[in-house]
Order: structure tokens, then sequence, then C-alpha cells
């Protein structure tokens, strides 16, 4: 037997015990939530399968990580998420242009010595990045100091994410760039036996984790609903310059849930909803998500959001998409304020009617 096939069986079984996981739940939405778990996990297997083609290789490539289609980990419909791994032992440079988003941002994670889970950041946004009169930049990625915009590799580093926020994607200009090593890598190595044996395990782990972790969180959230609280720290690939703020909602198909805060001054905010796997609704065809290029506010400056199963008539209704329970995410994006919103369960209002 190679290696390659007793990866492939081993991977084949961490896909049935996340099936087995998905499937396991119960409830009154488990159609739904069993249907989309199963998604979730081809989704992360995707995922996965995308970075083995560039895994070892010399020749970073930045691939979304996130499609309109494909969602993983909370992702955001406002932000373009792109992932190329790298190595802490290479050197490397980014080119590119800034475009019109309010936010571009490159982060690079590195696994912690004392826990290969945990992950440790080195952030660089667009306040930090010297850019032509063009819009152009370039970046320098490397263990050793170099001059110009750089970000230092530590011992660990793996994996840099570039993030674009938009408020208006049929208006903002997205940011465009590429990835290099500043050395001739050579060839990339032959995807042999060894090669898949090694992505098998390292994607058998990850789907085994990421399923269990997503179905434990939304558990934990199920004994508090209808309540925000500020989520500490970035985990293992959120961004140090967003505060996050969440809600496990639960609604009645006669409820709606009223959400009320004051926007604090940031670079950006925006709220969306998800379903039980932290994947966010349907954006393409129906409102579940508002940011602050598009939300109505109140002459004071508050916010209000209605999120509902049916229009109630509210300027800034979020359309539940089917899901009677799951999250409510805000992002805060460079705020010295982390606002925590008020939310509130009332009757289902009547079109134009006030809950």
């Amino acid at each position: 037997m190679t290696y390659a096939l007793a990866a492939w069986r081993r991977l084949v079984r961490a896909l049935d015990e996340a099936g087995e996981t998905v499937a396991g739940l119960a409830g009154p939405d488990a159609g739904v939530d069993v249907a989309e778990g199963f998604r979730y996990v081809l989704h992360v297997l995707a995922d996965q399968a995308d970075r083995a083609g560039t895994r070892d290789s010399g020749r970073p490539l930045f691939l979304p990580s996130v499609t309109p289609v494909r969602k993983l980990f909370f992702d955001n419909p406002d932000t373009e998420y792109d992932i190329a791994l790298i190595s802490s032992r290479r050197s490397y440079r980014i080119r590119g242009e800034r475009g019109t988003v309010p936010y571009l941002a490159f982060c690079v994670y590195g696994a912690n010595g004392s826990d290969r889970r945990a992950t440790r950041v080195t952030n660089l946004n667009d306040e930090r990045i010297a850019f032509g009169p063009d819009g152009s930049f370039e970046i320098t990625l490397s263990p050793d100091e170099r001059p110009g915009t750089w970000i230092p590799l530590e011992p660990g580093a793996h994996t840099v994410i570039a993030r674009q926020y938009f408020l208006d994607r049929a208006r903002d200009r997205p940011a465009r760039f590429t990835i290099e090593a500043l050395d001739d890598p050579g060839p990339d190595p032959v995807f042999d036996d060894a090669r898949f044996a090694a992505f098998a395990g390292s994607a058998a782990a990850f789907v085994t984790a990421a399923t269990g972790m997503a179905r434990r969180r939304a558990e934990q959230a199920e004994a508090t609903p209808n309540r925000f609280v500020h989520h500490q720290g970035h985990g293992l690939y959120g961004t140090p310059d967003a505060g996050y703020v969440i809600c496990w909602y639960s609604l009645e198909p006669d409820q709606a849930l009223v959400v009320e805060a004051v926007p604090p001054r940031c670079r950006y905010w925006g709220v969306h909803l998800a379903n039980r796997w932290g994947q966010s609704l349907d954006h393409r065809s129906r409102r579940t998500a508002l940011n602050a290029g598009g939300a109505t506010l109140a002459p004071d400056g508050s916010l209000r959001v209605v999120v509902a199963h049916s229009d109630p008539g509210e300027p800034n209704w979020l359309d539940t998409a089917g899901h009677p329970r799951g999250w409510v995410l805000f992002r805060w994006l460079l705020t010295d304020e982390v606002v925590i919103p008020e939310g509130r369960v009332v009757p289902h209002p009547s079109p134009g009617g006030t809950p």
C-alpha cells in the first residue's frame, strides 16, 4: 500500500466523521443546518485542496479564500481575502496598485512554537504602506530588515492574507497585487506520493477541527441567544484591525430582532448574518448584509437594524433567508471604541410599522 493510498483513506475517514458531526444535529432547523453543514465540509476541503497547489512551492500565489458561493470562517460579504503560502526562511516582494477600496492590508500568520494551532500575526495596513502618486506600492517580506515598506518574517511564518474592504463594489476599484520570491526558487517539486500524503493528512486534520469547532461554537452560543458580546482576540485568521461583535440570534416565525447602536468613528463598519457554520448568508439575491455606505442612519447618527424572516418595511432590514437561528456579526474597523449593540426580540412588525 502506498503512502498516498493510506493517506487517501485517512482523509475519507475524516470526511465521514465530519459528516457524522454534521448529521448529529437535532432540532427544528436540522434540515437546513445539516444540508449546509455538508456543504461547509466540502468548502473547507476545497480550500485545502487549493492550498495544496502552492504548498512547499517557492513561487507563492495569491488565491481567493472566499467567493460569493464558497464561504468560510465568518467571511464578510464586503471583504476580499487573498491568501498566499510562504516560508519564513525566504524573502518575497509584493507589488501592486492601491485602487480606491476603503481599506487594504497584508497580514502574516505564523505558528506559535508552544502550540502549533495558535497563530501570531504581523499586520501591515494602508496607513503604513508607501504609495506612489499613481497608487503603486511595493512591500518586502523577509527574515532580515530591508529598506522601504517591510514586513518581518518571524520563524514559523507560513501565510500572508491580503484583505480589502468595500463599501460599494460597483463603485470601489479593487487593489491589484502579486507576490514573488526575491531569489530564483527553481522548479517546484513533483507532486508525488509523499506530497499527496502530507496534503491529505493536513486536510483531514483541518476538516475535523473546522467542523467540530463550528458546531461547538454554535452550541455554546445557543445558551445566551439574542445578546451581543465583544469577541476578544483575532482568532486563528482574524485581523487585529477589526473589533468583532457577535450575537447568536434565535427567532420564531412571528418575531424580529431589533438591533440598535451608534457606530463609532472608524474606517469601515458592517453587519451581516451567517449560518450555524459561520458562513455568510446568501448576499447575491437577498439583503443579508449592510455597511456604512448603504445603511440608513437616524439624524442623531444612530443605527437601527431589524433582523426578520420577511420584510417589515424597515430601511435596514436584514433577511434571515430561511434561517430561524444563526449569527449576527458586526465589524468595527480601525476604531478606538468597540461598540456593543443592544438587541431585543419583538413581535414581527407589519410593513411600515414600528417594532
